[in-house]
């Protein structure tokens, strides 16, 4: 019984002994949020889907085109037929100054926002359709660089 009671004991310990280490291990993707939506389209225009990042206090989110880091992408799945992809674009980020490589780059803090733009062509029929793909980002703090990772999205576009 007392042998029982040692190693209930012992797991205890080492449960609290290991629980720091294991909230430790934070990711990229527990320090963004993404939110993603498309505006409504009409055959003929274009349509916009927005995809807003929200930023853990203290981290930086490398913007699209980074020289520095690992710079934002966007990968759209196969578009709906009569969809094409248009211009991206980014909300203004800030700059900053990497001394290791020389270079300024842009990031993001507290929140940013990527808008890919899709064309409906003429004649397009109305309806809804799917438009998904990953947002491939990265995150840094003062002191340590996270690996980056990939968030899968899925916003209807609805033609009009």
């Amino acid at each position: 019984m007392s042998r029982a009671l040692f190693l209930v004991a012992l797991l205890a310990v080492s449960a609290d002994w290991l629980a720091p280490a294991v909230a430790a291990q934070v990711t990229t993707a527990d320090l963004v949020t993404w939110r993603a939506r498309a505006e409504r389209a009409t055959p003929g225009a274009d349509a916009r889907v927005v995809l807003d990042a929200a930023v853990a206090p203290g981290w930086r989110l490398y913007a699209l085109g980074s020289p520095v880091g690992i710079p934002l992408t966007v990968s759209l799945d196969p578009l709906p037929a009569g969809v094409t992809a248009g211009p991206l674009r980014q909300s203004e980020p800030q700059q900053g100054y990497d001394p290791a490589f020389e270079l300024d780059y842009p990031y993001f803090v507290e929140s940013g926002r990527v808008v890919q733009t899709l064309r409906v062509a003429r004649g397009t029929a109305s309806g809804r359709r799917e438009v998904s793909g990953s947002i491939r980002y990265a995150v840094c703090d003062d002191s340590v660089c996270l690996p980056p990772t990939r968030t899968a999205f899925q916003v209807p576009l609805v033609v009009e």
